[in-house]
C-alpha cells in the first residue's frame, strides 16, 4: 500500500458512520502499535504512510492517528497519555475483548457491567479497559438494554 492510499473497509469500520473523534497518539514503535490497533482491537487502516511512519485508523466512529516519535510539547515517557482514557463505544465488545485476551494485552479493568439510575430507568453498559503498548488507556463500552423499575 503506497503513501496516502485508502484501504477497503475492515472489520472495525462502521460504513456510513462519520468519524466523530480523532486523536493523535505518539508511539515508540510504529509497527508494534499498528499491529495492536489493527490486529487486536480491529481498527481499520484508512491511510498509511510508511515513509513518515504514521497511519490513520478508524473504528466505530473514532479516528486514531498513530505516529512514531515524540511530542512537540515535550519529552515522552512511558506510560504515554497519563491521566487520559479514550472511551470507545462499540456494538462488538465481545469480539474486541476476545482479541485482547487472545493477544495477552494488559487489562486495566476486566469486562464488567456498569449501571446507573436515569429518570426512573436503570441504564447500563458492558465495559473493559486495556492498556496499549505505549501505555495509553482505552475503555471499550457497549450499551445494555435499559431496565425499568
Amino acid at each position: 500500500m503506497g503513501s496516502g492510499d485508502l484501504s477497503p473497509a475492515g472489520p472495525g469500520q462502521s460504513p456510513g458512520l462519520p468519524v466523530t473523534l480523532s486523536v493523535e497518539l505518539a508511539c515508540a514503535s510504529f509497527a508494534r502499535s499498528l499491529r495492536f490497533y489493527t490486529d487486536v482491537l480491529g481498527f481499520a487502516t484508512m491511510r498509511f504512510d510508511p515513509d513518515r511512519r504514521c497511519a490513520e485508523l478508524e473504528r466505530d466512529g473514532v479516528g486514531v492517528l498513530l505516529r512514531e516519535g515524540g511530542s512537540p510539547l515535550g519529552a515522552m515517557e512511558y506510560p504515554f497519555g497519563r491521566g487520559v482514557t479514550l472511551v470507545i463505544w462499540s456494538q462488538d465488545i465481545d469480539a474486541i475483548y476476545a482479541g485482547v485476551q487472545a493477544y495477552g494485552a494488559r487489562l486495566h479493568r476486566p469486562m464488567e457491567e456498569a449501571w446507573r439510575d436515569e429518570d426512573g430507568t436503570r441504564t447500563g453498559h458492558m465495559e473493559f479497559e486495556v492498556i496499549d503498548p505505549d501505555g495509553y488507556a482505552l475503555r471499550f463500552c457497549e450499551p445494555l438494554p435499559p431496565e425499568g423499575y
